[in-house]
């Protein structure tokens, strides 16, 4: 079977390599023998799972209306086919929660981004740019005044038992945990808006703006904790955090350190990923080889995190991240091949256009 023509190959591709970036946090060690960081966390670490998050506004944008977005009972469809597509992604993720699989699972952040979404699916590129702009400072400030009021995170990966604490769950999924969707919805505000414009009339744009944004950012953050002294109200910065910064002190927001969720790490983590999409759009003709993964990501990391949970080959993990790359891009292209769309895929796309139709007949 063909592959869709309506897709974008280039933004395909951007998520086939964050999901191949994420496997290599997830398998590769974060130190070399020598205790300098490795080169799998210097590329990945942080800049992935940003990827994966502005992507999924990309891809929500695409998938309804494009750069015209949808409108009066059309809007009220797509909402509510993202809202089942929300839940059948967040049920997965509980499901991989359940597993001792070492992964930070995202999916239920996911599916409560993709459930935050079906709001904002009527709003045009401008309104959504704006928002994602302010919010890469906003979101941040509110966060760290609001978390100054919350108990310490937890970490834990969401699973069914968390059902029973949605107030623990809740807390985790938008401020505390690993992915903190409050800060976070400046990823998905960034690439709604992006997914509106005419992707492949502005790729260079994307690219250079993405280019200097994570320039200025990194920068910038620099500059605060050196020259101007912030790093002296700091401790010892780790070379990554779990999703939030520590609110003892405002000046923690200074740092671009991956996961830290302060402006400067999401002005840096969005250029990253607007350069990685702009690129991929301008040469999508030579990275077709990945963007089958790309298309079937859900079903894909789903099956990467059960094969980690076996604790199969831990012994030898760059032979594990090999296998696991290379088994995720011969997949992609064979099924995408022989079959077409990802099962997991296949199956929410089918639940969502179920619950459009039904909503329809209903009216």
């Amino acid at each position: 079977m063909s592959p869709d023509p309506q897709r974008l190959i280039g933004v395909d591709a951007a998520r086939g390599l964050a999901l191949i970036g994420m496997m290599a946090v997830h398998i590769l060690p974060s130190r070399d023998p020598d205790r300098t960081i490795s080169t799998a966390y210097l590329i990945a670490s942080g800049r992935s799972s940003a990827l994966f998050a502005v992507l999924a506004g990309v891809g929500l944008a695409l998938a309804y209306g494009r750069t015209d977005p949808p409108e009066g009972e059309g809007l009220r469809s797509a909402a509510t086919a993202v809202v089942v597509r929300a839940a059948v992604i967040g049920l997965i993720g509980l499901f991989l929660g359940e597993l001792q699989s070492g992964v930070a699972v995202i999916l239920v952040n996911y599916g409560f981004l993709f459930l935050l979404a079906s709001v904002f699916l009527g709003l045009r590129a401008k309104p959504l740019l704006w928002m994602g702009s302010v919010w890469i400072v906003a979101g941040p400030v509110l966060s760290h005044l609001i978390r100054m009021g919350l108990p310490d995170p937890n970490l834990a990966v969401p699973d069914f038992d968390m059902l029973v604490q949605p107030g623990l769950l809740l807390r985790e999924v938008f401020f505390t945990g690993y992915y903190p969707l409050f800060s976070w919805m400046a990823y998905l505000w960034v690439g709604m808006g992006l997914g509106r414009l005419s992707l492949k009339a502005h790729a260079l744009n994307v690219l250079l703006v993405g280019g200097a944004l994570a320039v200025v950012a990194k920068f910038g953050s620099a500059l605060l904790l050196g020259p101007l002294g912030g790093s002296q109200f700091l401790d010892e910065l780790p070379i990554q955090f779990f999703g939030v910064t520590p609110t003892t002190t405002w000046w923690y927001l200074a740092v671009s350190t991956p996961h830290s969720a302060t402006p400067f790490d999401l002005a840096h983590t969005i250029g990253t990923s607007l350069l990685v999409i702009g690129a991929c759009l301008l040469i999508a003709g030579f990275v077709h080889w990945i963007a089958a993964a790309g298309a079937m990501t859900l079903s894909i990391y789903t099956f990467h995190v059960a094969a980690l949970a076996t604790e199969a080959g831990r012994d030898d993990r760059m032979s594990l991240f090999l296998i696991h790359a290379s088994v995720a891009i011969a997949f992609g292209l064979l099924w995408r091949h022989f079959v077409g769309r990802g099962p997991l895929e296949s199956m929410t796309a089918t639940l969502s256009q179920t619950a459009r139709e039904v909503m329809v007949n209903q009216r």
